[in-house]
């Protein structure tokens, strides 16, 4: 078998994985330090990927090659609607901006090259109630320059002399996304020119809130819920030097963590005024990378395939393998599964949960029709009720037992192998910097 093409999927759907429980997995496997396997397996590996360094490029990706037995399915290439860009108008000094009763979709979808997992929720929505935003940072007057270097407490205080309060971090947000949940004030690409030098109080939200991405803003929220996490603050907006381009840290979903007492030259604030909107943005806890859909079911499992339309070729009848497939996997080389086990290498045939990063979670297994097998990982989305196609790899008309493993100590990889130790197989891994999952095959 071969692969002679390079590739890379993007695709997912709004999902909430932050603050989800999930009584379906079983206990998960703890995170032991690395342990040398002694396998050939992930040697000589053909990594697949993107030529793509922009980050809010819309991707094509390629087809996969069929011409030696090994491809990927072409996927959708997926494109942020194209919504239109404000008009700026210059506000009044103190001009407040009302901002309705509304949904925000919280964060950002696994799709998104930009996000940062660990931090941003997964477009959950919430109700917002009406309140009032100033139009520019304090002191919200278009002729003074904003006022940065401040603490949280300070900036609270100027903003109750006004008889406002410091804004949460959900209705900065809502200011910024508005009504059509975009992904920048200005749009859903990244555009330079929204940023001119000369014009700082560029760019406006539908809204007409302005300024936004022009610096970091204080807010009233905590960081997250867990006691480490309350003693932080949320920070909104964008500064340079802090390590993400603009491109990922003008995002309206984008947030940080700073210590109240932070004082900076680059970070600012704006006021609120009415009601405080009670929602807050909640940080996942920790958890370990590999965990068993214990009771996920054949008919489950075959729906959750056919429901993705990237694996059309293998909808005729997805099945998953059975523990008799890893022994047939590990008996091509006699391989002992307890050995393997006391070098903390695990063989599965069931999917799992793979969790790279925190704030990310894939649904990854190995299966076959009654032609091709296969390797993917899909999104979990919508609150783990549907799913999306992160990456895969077909291997036509070879319906051949396949198992996965994971390596004790090994968060960012997974394998892939018709028998252990042999030429045929591969990674699973993840890449930081394009966002994406690689699923690539050595031969």
């Amino acid at each position: 078998m071969g692969l002679s093409t390079r590739y890379y999927c993007i695709l997912s759907a709004a999902c909430a994985l932050c603050c989800c429980a999930h009584p379906e997995t079983e206990e998960p496997q703890k995170d032991f330090s690395p342990a040398d396997s002694g396998s050939t397996l992930g040697s000589d590996i053909f990594v697949l990927g993107s030529d793509v360094n922009d980050v809010d490029t819309d991707v094509e990706q390629e087809p996969g090659s069929r011409d030696e037995g090994v491809g990927r399915p072409p996927a959708r290439p997926f494109a942020f609607p194209e919504v239109p860009a404000p008009e700026f108008v210059l506000p009044q000094k103190g001009q407040m901006v009302s901002i309705p009763e509304g949904v925000v979709a919280a964060g950002s979808a696994p799709y998104d090259r930009a996000r940062t997992d660990y931090a941003e929720s997964d477009l959950i929505p919430y109700e917002m109630t009406a309140f009032e935003v100033d139009a520019l940072p304090y002191p919200n007057d278009p002729q003074r320059p904003f006022l940065t270097g401040v603490t949280r407490g300070e900036a609270q205080s100027l903003c109750r002399e006004q008889g406002k309060r410091l804004c949460t971090e959900l209705e900065w947000e809502r200011a910024c996304k508005s009504d059509d949940n975009r992904r920048y004030p200005h749009g859903n690409r990244y555009v330079l020119e929204a940023y001119p030098e000369d014009e700082p109080l560029k760019p406006a939200s539908p809204f007409g809130v302005l300024a936004m991405g022009r610096l970091r803003e204080w807010t009233a929220s905590p960081w997250g819920s867990e006691p480490d996490q309350v003693e932080r603050a949320a920070v909104r907006g964008w500064a340079d030097g802090l390590g993400l381009s603009p491109a990922r840290g003008r995002r309206c979903a984008q947030r940080w963590p700073a210590l109240p007492s932070l004082t900076e030259g680059t970070l600012g604030f704006r006021c609120c005024r009415g009601p405080k909107n009670p929602a807050t943005c909640q940080i996942e806890r920790p958890r370990p990378p590999f965990s068993v859909y214990k009771r996920l079911r054949p008919k489950e499992f075959a729906a959750i395939v056919r429901s993705i339309a990237e694996l059309e070729a293998v909808h005729d009848n997805p099945h998953m393998f059975s523990d008799g497939d890893i022994r047939t996997v590990l008996a091509r080389r006699e391989n002992d599964r307890e050995e393997l086990a006391k070098q903390g290498i695990h063989f599965l045939w069931k999917p799992m949960r793979w969790i790279p990063r925190q704030g990310m979670e894939l649904l990854v297994a190995v299966g076959r029709s009654n032609r091709h097998a296969f390797i993917i990982a899909l999104h979990e989305t919508k609150n783990n009720a549907e799913y999306a196609h992160a990456s895969s790899l077909i291997l036509f008309e070879e319906p051949i037992p396949l198992a996965l493993a994971y390596l004790e100590g090994h968060r960012d990889e997974l394998y892939w192998a018709p028998c252990w130790g042999c030429r045929d197989g591969g990674k699973i891994t993840f890449d930081d910097e394009t966002n994406t999952v690689i699923i690539t095959h050595k031969w």
